[in-house]
């Protein structure tokens, strides 16, 4: 006999470790949320996504993970933890064997995720990927585990959909004021012209890197056009690049951000801009969720499968490229599937986006 969802009181969810990974779990919490309405549900996340589901009513509570920060100190104290709030069903997004483990170590009853890295024996209801998860988008793989869960409990299962929901995030007044803070401290006043977020880096790969020079260019384009305020955006690593580009280029005055936010005053800038455009990295997920202007350039990587989505997201690349969507971190030819994307084919874009109206909230 399956248990049914009156047994399943407590549910810990292990989050994906990266920005964008995280909030293309978004639309499974929901329904997570929908389909288990009176349980409590927990997410386990790390210190640099767990601000993005601040005030999020999908979740009861988050608990922090620290492992990448206190190593095996981290794991122990936090399997503690698990054992302490005896969990009744663990869904594992993040599909590392140490997940497993952890949920396994941590006492969870029942425990759901895709039978990979090793750690089958350590699932109780497993699932498997075929060729059918080839080009499709990863968030459909974080419904596949929710769908699981209602076939196991609920005796039924999530419909098929055309097109899985959209990632959706709405920033708190909390992250807004931050924002608001942070913007006017740099000498930034929104509303009195466009605000532009330009993120020119990518932490964990140089093939998605659009050339800096082409950032130059496109930057300066805006700011003739528009009489855009420019604002850099990125992780600490990626500052140098960004203060580079600002150096390059002919107008002055764009703000160099890249390092210098917290996830609260990220979430809270980019719901105050008026368009975003950015390499293939988390901001640009945030951005889209966030149902802001978003443009991400899209080289090695595949669209299919991990395209910020948004009711305003849109993505450019380059067409004919034979090696496109190689999912290399480093180019060992000439770079062509992002060098063959002009500034002007960038900002004719970005223009369009701006000029769209905006749709009603709801």
């Amino acid at each position: 006999m399956q248990p049914g969802s009156n047994q399943i009181e407590r549910i810990i969810v292990r989050s994906a470790n990266w920005i964008g990974d995280a909030v293309m779990t978004t639309p499974a919490l929901e329904r997570l949320r929908s389909s288990f309405p009176k349980s409590h549900i927990a997410l386990l996340a790390t210190p640099r996504t767990a601000g993005l589901f601040e005030g999020s009513p999908f979740v009861d509570e988050i608990i922090e993970y620290r492992r990448r920060e206190e190593g095996a100190r981290a794991f122990l104290r936090t399997m503690k933890v698990l054992r302490a709030r005896r969990f009744d069903l663990a869904l594992l997004f993040q599909n590392a064997f140490e997940a497993a483990l952890l949920a396994w170590m941590g006492g969870a009853r029942l425990r759901i995720g895709f039978a990979e890295q090793g750690r089958s024996l350590l699932l109780t209801h497993r699932l498997h990927r075929g060729s059918r998860h080839r080009n499709r988008h990863q968030i459909r793989d974080y419904l596949d585990i929710v769908a699981e869960c209602e076939r196991v409990f609920l005796g039924g299962n999530l419909k098929s959909q055309i097109s899985p929901p959209l990632p959706h995030l709405i920033a708190s007044q909390t992250q807004r004021r931050a924002a608001a803070s942070l913007l006017q401290s740099r000498g930034i006043e929104s509303g009195s012209r466009p605000l532009v977020a330009l993120n020119a880096g990518a932490t964990n790969s140089r093939a998605k890197c659009w050339p800096e020079d082409r950032f130059t260019a496109l930057a300066d384009q805006l700011v003739d056009a528009l009489n855009a305020q420019i604002v850099f955006i990125g992780a600490a690593s990626e500052r140098d690049g960004a203060e580079r580009i600002i150096q390059r280029m002919k107008r002055r005055g764009a703000i160099n951000l890249a390092g210098e936010t917290s996830m609260t005053e990220l979430i809270g800038a980019l719901d105050t801009c008026d368009l975003l455009v950015s390499n293939d990295t988390g901001p640009a997920h945030i951005s889209a969720a966030l149902g802001r202007p978003t443009l991400t350039i899209f080289g090695p990587t595949n669209e299919f499968e991990t395209a910020p989505m948004g009711p305003r997201a849109e993505l450019i690349r380059a067409e004919g490229i034979e090696c496109a969507r190689c999912m290399l971190r480093d180019c060992p030819i000439d770079h062509r599937c992002m060098t063959r994307i002009a500034p002007q084919e960038v900002f004719e874009r970005a223009l369009k986006l701006l000029e769209e109206k905006r749709p009603a909230q709801g």
